[in-house]
């Protein structure tokens, strides 16, 4: 995972004067801001981090449906009690979640990277609008721009994911069925605990 690397940040002319070796660089390293009149307007992540990032929402919503919303724990203390259904979210918070986009999951949008150069401004305006657009360099995807919202959010998500792969399930790589034997074997490990205290 790359970003939780430093962010580095360019103004939108550099990038446009320099926009292949800005792909590049994002395509090798990490994430860059790409900012219009002083603000974030975008940021450029490499394309297998947005695909990772896709499938980390896919276990995300494997876990959904088992009634586990680790998006909406509060810290990582609580994460174990979230999965064993000790610790329950308000309807509200779950409609709440449901209706945050999630630009990560859109259809392929891709753009050439000299079509980027030459009507940046206007593929920003998009990107902040919700639309995640992938870069295509040298006839491959290298780089993804996100909304600067979305980047927050994925980056948000860093501790939840990372609980997961601590405690034995990768939500990028688990299928439906891995997710909830993990779920079902903290429930039954939770229950077996609790009937040898109690």
């Amino acid at each position: 995972m790359t970003l939780g690397r430093e962010l580095e940040a360019l103004g939108m002319r550099e990038v446009r004067e320099r926009i292949r070796a800005v792909v590049a660089r994002v395509a090798d390293s990490g994430p860059l801001v790409v900012m219009q009149h002083g603000e974030p307007a975008a940021v450029l992540i490499r394309f297998d981090e947005a695909e990772r990032w896709g499938r980390v929402e896919r276990g995300l919503a494997a876990l959904h449906a088992l009634e586990v919303y680790p998006e909406l724990v509060r810290g990582t203390a609580q994460m174990g009690a979230a999965v064993r259904g000790e610790l329950r979210p308000t309807r509200s918070a779950i409609r709440s979640l449901d209706t945050e986009p999630r630009e990560v999951l859109g259809p392929l949008q891709t753009v050439q990277i000299t079509d980027l150069r030459e009507n940046l401004a206007a593929h920003l305006e998009q990107v902040s609008g919700g639309r995640a657009m992938t870069v295509v360099s040298s006839g491959r995807f290298a780089a993804t721009l996100i909304s600067p919202r979305e980047f927050d959010r994925i980056r948000a998500l860093g501790r939840a994911v990372a609980w997961f792969a601590a405690a034995g399930l990768d939500l990028a790589s688990a299928d439906e069925a891995e997710v909830a034997a993990f779920v079902s074997g903290s429930r039954r490990g939770s229950a077996r605990t609790g009937s040898a205290v109690g």
